[in-house]
Parts: C-alpha cells; structure tokens; sequence
C-alpha cells in the first residue's frame, strides 16, 4: 500500500519504519519540506521516499502525525479525501504538555470535520513510541488499539498492521472507542501484549 506520513518527529519517523517493513511505499514529508529530509536518508530503507505534505496528503492511506493543534489546518488542505483512510495518531496536547478540550466532539470526531469526505481511524496514541515497531520481548503481538466510524476501514487497518506484528483490537466508534483511547480515557500510554501459544 501507498502511505503518506504527515510529519517526520519522532512518532513519523518511527511509523515511517514500522510500515515499511511491509510491502508498503511509505512516503514521508514534513513542514519543511522534503528537501529538509533528505540528510535523513540513511536512517530510513529504500521503501521511504520524502515528499511534500501535499503529496503525502494524496495517499491511500494517510497518517498524521503532527501535533494536535496543527492537525485540522493541515488534513483542511484537501478539500476532498475521496474516502481515503486517514489515521489519527495524535493526542490532544498543546507544546507544552497542557491538556486541549474539545467536548463535546473527541480529539478525533474533530480531525475528522477536518477532514471532508475521509475515513478516519484513531490507532497509534496510546502506545509509547518505544512501541510503535510492535516488537516485544519474548513471544506475542503488541496490542493496537483502534476506532472508527467505517467498518470496511477498520478491516483494511487491521489486515495491515497484522503483518507487523500487531494485534489490532476494535474498541468501536470515534466517540466512544476514540473518547477511551485519547487523554484521559483510561487507555493512554498503554502496551499490552498478546502471548501466543
């Protein structure tokens, strides 16, 4: 699958790697530009190309990994997601750790007005960014939390993180899969894992 990746800190970079270790093209951009990755390169496999944010926009599956505050403005970039997935991996924090409300949507109901048209899964946030590879140590499959409103959606998801060694687990909608998982939930900097026999 084609994957853009908004946002190159540590939460893009580290998604960066994990999804290319499938049969993935995984296209990463940041604010700066692609040209600003590019002394990166090394750090990456060949199945990471850099691009501009409004490339990485245009993907099938779409990840945004960007701060919280950021996040509308840039998913409002694309007038029209075309039913594309997006993946909202953010929290609902300002810069300097301060908790953002936005009841009485959750932080994800909010990205997906943002964006028109999308199908937007919550995944990701809950796992400390250690994690976000789905290694473990021993046997298992990482937990994965996730939510969304499109069941086709959320299968697709699911198939895709399986691979790399995730157990996605659906906790339902936005508002309430997605109200448990953001901060404050009860899910937040969870990693559990499954032990296989």
């Amino acid at each position: 699958m084609e994957i853009g990746i908004v946002g190159a800190g540590t939460v893009g970079t580290v998604l960066a790697r994990t999804f290319a270790r499938g049969d993935n093209q995984v296209k990463l951009s940041r604010h700066s530009g692609a040209a600003s990755l590019v002394p990166r390169r090394a750090e990456f496999d060949a199945n990471v190309s850099f691009v501009e944010v409004t490339t990485a926009l245009q993907q099938p599956l779409v990840i945004i990994a960007v701060p919280f505050e950021r996040a509308p403005e840039v998913l409002a970039q694309v007038p029209d997601y075309q039913q594309r997935i997006v993946v909202d991996v953010t929290n609902q924090f300002t810069a300097d750790f301060k908790k953002i409300k936005t009841a009485p949507l959750t932080g994800s109901e909010v990205l997906a007005k943002a964006a028109n048209n999308a199908r937007v899964i919550k995944a990701f946030n809950t796992l400390p960014p250690d994690f976000m590879d789905g290694h473990v140590d021993g046997l298992g499959r990482r937990v994965l939390f996730y939510a969304g409103d499109d069941v086709a959606a959320k299968k697709e998801f699911a198939a895709l993180v399986r691979p790399l060694n995730f157990r996605p687990v659906n906790l339902g909608k936005l508002r309430h899969g997605g109200s448990v998982m953001q901060v404050g939930g009860g899910l937040g900097n969870t990693h559990f894992v499954q032990i296989e026999e």
